[in-house]
């Protein structure tokens, strides 16, 4: 699991490492541990125990744990529309496409290889290669970017001919093991095949009805209720149809997946929490599933000659060309079964659904329980080979044909838009920058705080993201989002501003709590400001001690805090999803906790400043900063440093000004909050707010370093508001998924680019407030990066 994250990671975060699919990259990772293994003699000890047990399990193990999830998963995702218009195409490719490539490969390992196995061998061999994998095609297409109807045409196959291979080696299977041939083949292949269809669809129509049953979205255990359903007619379809009734649980559970998908679309209580569910599922079993291939692919190829290695490149050839030639002869039927223009098959279609009938960890399962039997039969050579060539031709299938199959969708031009398909891309691109400059130009005219900005580096920065979104149209270009006219303290001109910073800076007069331009805020004014007297608190204690209950007053502003303290949370909690405190700054962390230490205190005050400030102050070379530094998932994105070697982090102490603010103004106007504890629990926050602002003002801080805040607040919420908009447009089907990805993608890289260039050109060499002494000027240091 590890390596599967790890790999997820890396590739989210470094695109030239994405064209690597998923798949094959933890086939690779099942080969360095199986080289690992076998290498130093099981010498990693855990692990390679661990490898010893999966070597030996029960082939059958990884059908009845891994294939029902993964197959479930991925036939849920399919839109009926697509595969009923495509339905009579996937039938044909699946049914009589199966067997044309199991007897190709039939001919191949009979009359070609020189092993000379039996006839039954060989059919049970073939068979099993000429399946395509659906985990591993279907995990392919969606990184593709191919057409609906090709997509639906290859993964609709490979999920159908997945079930009907499985059967046909089935029927094979059990001749191996002594049955004897003759009409039964024909009543196996029919029992199997149809009665897993009409078995599947029998439990997806109870599944269905089950669900619908518990779709209300207003009780919460619904949801779960319905979770749990797809999960369990997964596993019920293919068990039962399996194990008990004899028929093929593949098809059953395919069916099932189905018919609730189908159906269930509108019954679903959290679509989106389902399907979160259902890809972690799928994400487990297909690292598990792949790296266990690779690892049986490595410890197969200790097993077998040298000459076999150059009999597997052959088949690799020979496989290719038996599935291009079975879709060459196919194609007329498939054309003309497919009933509209929309669903031909060109011969560059025919070419991609060659390439990529990829074969993967399925396959595998069917193998190694052939293995088990050839042991038995005593023939250990021809079980090591016929592993040796199905997960080495799955292998190079996964490594050569996954690898290029986008490149080949691209030179064909099959993954080319549309010019008018272009055309919208490029206007949501010059829209979201347009929005970009107005959420900017509102946020000046309408928040007092973001007067302090550095105009300077926004026009850079937005810039910068006409630069990443492409070139945008010129009269969104020459659309003003200047604040000097908005502004009476700063001006455009970039030294003009500065002059403004500096003079307001040194102006003494300005260090009124809640006064500073650069704050933002109207003064919080109450008719009564009474703080916790000591009285009140003795009276708690005794009242505490003789067990009586807390009455009039007192308890009032017990109660008030505590409603403050849930209000400061939910604003902390605003901050966060606006952007104006940065997930990973380390006050993100340090206010939350604050507040929850002091709701403990609420029957002596408001006293979240006092908490937060002994974890707010650190030593700047002290062990526990640098151990910090390294474990802590948190940043400090605006470190100040301040006299005896200690520092803080500016962000915090900001955003603690600001909720506080808020929440007092809030309140305030809330017209069901009108009470004398109000407004002594109001009083109690100012003094908090004084606290912070002493701090600031002992160690110099002023007008400077805040408006570089503000400048990194205000370009953290332009990036949000992105975000937001790209994901309304997906929501609203003005996008695609993977278009939704693209423009992400875009966002986030000019969101690293920003951030590194704001704190470079922000944070570094910042003015200090001449109020401060000279010898106690702070020093004002980037984040680390």
């Amino acid at each position: 699991m590890l390596s599967g994250m790890t790999i997820t990671h890396i590739t989210s975060r470094c695109p030239r490492l994405g064209i690597i699919p998923y798949t094959v990259a933890l086939l690779i990772v099942g080969y360095c541990i199986g080289f690992l293994d076998i290498e130093t003699g099981g010498g990693l000890g855990t692990l390679s125990q661990s490898i010893s047990l999966w070597i030996a399990m029960d082939p059958h193990l990884l059908l009845f744990a891994f294939l029902p999830v993964l197959l479930f998963g991925d036939a849920m995702s399919i839109v009926w529309h697509d595969f009923q218009r495509t339905a009579a195409q996937c039938v044909l490719l699946a049914g009589p496409g199966v067997l044309i490539g199991t007897a190709l490969m039939y001919l191949v390992a009979k009359y070609i290889f020189p092993f000379g196995w039996s006839d039954f061998e060989c059919a049970a061999f073939g068979s099993v290669l000429a399946a395509t994998d659906p985990v591993a095609v279907v995990g392919l297409l969606k990184e593709m970017g191919a057409s609906r109807v090709l997509t639906m045409q290859i993964a609709g196959e490979s999920l159908l001919n997945d079930g009907v291979a499985i059967v046909v080696w089935l029927v094979f299977f059990n001749f191996m093991k002594g049955g004897e041939a003759g009409a039964e083949i024909l009543w196996s292949f029919l029992r199997l095949a149809a009665g897993g269809c009409a078995f599947g669809v029998v439990c997806g129509l109870v599944g269905s009805r089950w669900i619908s049953l518990a779709s209300d979205r207003l009780v919460h255990t619904d949801s779960l209720v319905q979770v749990t359903l797809t999960i369990t007619v997964a596993y019920v379809s293919f068990f039962v149809g399996e194990n008990e009734l004899k028929v093929s649980g593949v098809l059953a559970t395919i069916f099932t997946a189905l018919m609730v998908s189908r159906i269930c679309k509108p019954l679903l209580c959290d679509k989106d929490g389902l399907q979160a569910i259902w890809h972690t599922l799928e994400f487990f079993g297909n690292t598990i599933l792949f790296v266990l291939c690779g690892v049986f692919a490595y410890t197969a190829c200790k097993k077998v000659e040298w000459a076999d290695f150059a009999w597997l490149g052959l088949l690799y050839i020979l496989g290719n060309l038996a599935r291009g030639l079975m879709i060459a002869m196919l194609a007329p039927l498939v054309n003309l079964v497919g009933g509209s223009d929309v669903t031909r098959t060109t011969w560059r279609e025919c070419v991609v659904m060659t390439w990529g009938g990829l074969r993967g960890a399925v396959g595998l399962a069917l193998v190694l329980s052939m293995r088990d039997l050839l042991i038995q039969q005593g023939k250990e050579y021809t079980a090591n080979l016929m592993v040796f060539f199905i997960s080495g031709f799955a292998t190079l299938t996964l490594l050569i044909n996954a690898t290029t199959c986008s490149l080949l969708l691209k030179y064909l031009g099959l993954t080319k838009p549309l010019e008018a398909q272009t055309a919208i891309l490029q206007t949501l691109r010059q829209e979201l920058m347009a929005a970009s400059k107005k959420a900017f130009s509102d946020s000046l005219a309408t928040d007092e705080r973001f007067k302090a900005v550095h105009q300077r580096e926004l026009d850079m920065l937005l810039e910068h993201l006409e630069e990443e979104l492409g070139d945008p149209s010129q009269e969104i270009f020459n659309q003003s989002y200047s604040c000097g006219s908005s502004n009476p303290h700063l001006k455009t001109d970039a030294d003009d501003q500065g002059d403004s910073v500096r003079r307001m800076a040194s102006d003494p007069q300005m260090y009124p709590a809640w006064g500073h331009w650069w704050w933002g805020f109207e003064e919080v004014r109450v008719d009564r400001g009474v703080a916790l007297r000591k009285e009140d608190s003795s009276h708690f204690l005794e009242q505490k001690r003789l067990g009586v209950a807390a009455k009039g007053t007192y308890q009032e502003r017990v109660v008030y805090r505590k409603l403050f303290m849930s209000m400061l949370r939910a604003e902390y909690m605003r901050l966060i999803e606006v952007g104006m405190l940065p997930r990973r700054a380390s006050g993100a962390a340090v206010l939350l906790a604050s507040v929850d230490a002091a709701d403990d205190f609420a029957h002596i005050g408001l006293n979240d400043w006092k908490i937060m400030e002994r974890r707010l102050v650190q030593r700047v070379n002290s062990i526990r900063r640098k151990v910090s530094e390294m474990l802590s998932p948190y940043f400090s994105f605006a470190p100040v440093e301040i006299n005896g070697g200690f520092f803080f982090d500016l962000f915090t102490v900001v955003a603690f000004i600001d909720a506080h603010h808020t929440v007092s103004h809030r309140m305030l106007k809330s017209e069901c909050l009108q009470t004398n504890a109000r407004a002594d629990v109001i009083a109690e926050s100012l003094s908090e707010i004084e606290a912070a602002h002493q701090l600031l003002k002992e160690n110099g801080i002023g007008a400077a370093q805040i408006s570089k805040v503000r400048t990194m607040q205000l370009a953290a919420m332009l990036f949000e508001t992105q975000k937001d908009l790209v994901a309304k447009w997906k929501r609203e089907g003005v996008i695609s998924e993977k278009e939704m990805e693209e423009l992400l993608h875009l966002i986030k890289h000019g969101m690293e680019q920003s951030e590194s260039l704001l704190k470079k050109k922000v944070m570094n060499n910042g003015e200090v407030s001449p109020a401060a002494s000279p010898s106690k000027a702070p020093a004002v240091h980037p984040a680390p990066e």
